[in-house]
């Protein structure tokens, strides 16, 4: 099932660690923005995926003492902090979608602070 969404329809509102929440006007569910132009690169596809096969394990569960396979890569230090290293694997990590949504959470109080020194 494909849907399209009006661009006329859709609603911006400020939430306080200075990101946008997007919603559709018609029916109020939450539509994701679109993340940084980087992570939509053919480069970046394929240097996450091989960064996965060589690390496939969450680890944020490895630290607490739980197995899991990773299903994603985080920057360290996110976007768009790390937007001078982006590609350096020694600011990469390998999580499961729970620590990554977890991690974050906690990024977004980061990255509000360093906006406003810079």
């Amino acid at each position: 099932m494909h849907t399209t969404m009006q661009r006329a329809s859709v609603t911006r509102t400020t939430l306080a660690w200075d990101s946008q929440r997007t919603t559709d006007k018609n029916n109020g569910r939450y539509v994701r923005e679109r993340s940084a132009k980087p992570y939509h690169s053919r480069r970046w596809t394929e240097f996450a995926r091989a960064f996965l096969e060589s690390h496939p394990l969450c680890e944020e569960c490895k630290r607490k003492g739980i197995i899991k396979a990773a299903e994603c890569v985080d920057h360290i230090d996110p976007w768009p902090i790390c937007e001078d290293y982006f590609f350096d694997k020694r600011n990469l990590q390998a999580l499961c979608n729970q620590c990554n949504i977890d991690k974050g959470n906690k990024d977004k109080k980061r990255i509000q602070e360093w906006k406003r020194t810079h």
